[in-house]
């Protein structure tokens, strides 16, 4: 009987010591993967990213030019900025009245600043006009934050609302109904699938 005990209480203490452990390993894994998640989380936060610095100049002469600031708001630099930018009327009916690539070699730290500036010339858009049709304006950057080596794409939908009766119009950001008609324009017009992101 004595033996009966004692090999019931082994079996005991077993059970509840591997019941201990399982627990000890799952609270790891949990910790492991709220560390991981805590991680990725915090990278986000460091990656660089830009916005527009201020609303964008637009000047109007024998061309129209188009002038965005972007600001690096993340903590990381950026580098190898390059972007890619399309105007097109906006009943988006035609092709594009504007399209180029171009790239800055230097490194743009945090909170540095980055100008691009767009020139339409009159054989596409006739500057002299008093009414100018809106144009939406889209820009896809691309840039690499050199600590993460990781790559990162940001597209930027703004309409230019052109001229009336004259007088210049701002740019605006685009709505959400807006972009998916974008979207489909690209698509049409079979114009970069960087952009239809």
């Amino acid at each position: 009987m004595g033996k009966r005990i004692k090999d019931g209480s082994i079996k005991w203490s077993s059970i509840i010591g591997t019941g201990a452990t399982s627990v000890l390993a799952i609270t790891a894994l949990i910790t492991v993967y709220l560390t991981v998640t805590s991680w990725k989380v915090q990278q986000e936060t460091t990656r660089p990213y830009f916005v527009l610095k201020e609303s964008p100049k637009v000047e109007l002469g024998n061309e129209l030019s188009l002038e965005l600031r972007f600001n690096n708001v993340g903590i990381h630099p950026a580098l190898n900025l390059s972007s890619e930018t399309v105007v097109f009327d906006e009943q988006l009916s035609a092709r594009p009245v504007y399209s180029d690539e171009s790239s800055i070699v230097n490194e743009i730290p945090k909170d540095g600043a980055s100008s691009l500036v767009v020139t339409i010339h009159s054989d596409e858009i006739y500057s002299k006009q008093l009414n100018i049709s809106a144009h939406y304006v889209v820009v896809d950057l691309q840039y690499a934050d050199p600590i993460l080596n990781r790559s990162y794409n940001q597209t930027i939908y703004m309409k230019w609302n052109g001229v009336r009766e004259g007088k210049m119009q701002p740019i605006i950001h685009v709505q959400v109904d807006e972009k998916n008609k974008i979207l489909e324009y690209f698509q049409k017009y079979n114009i970069d699938p960087k952009l239809r992101s």
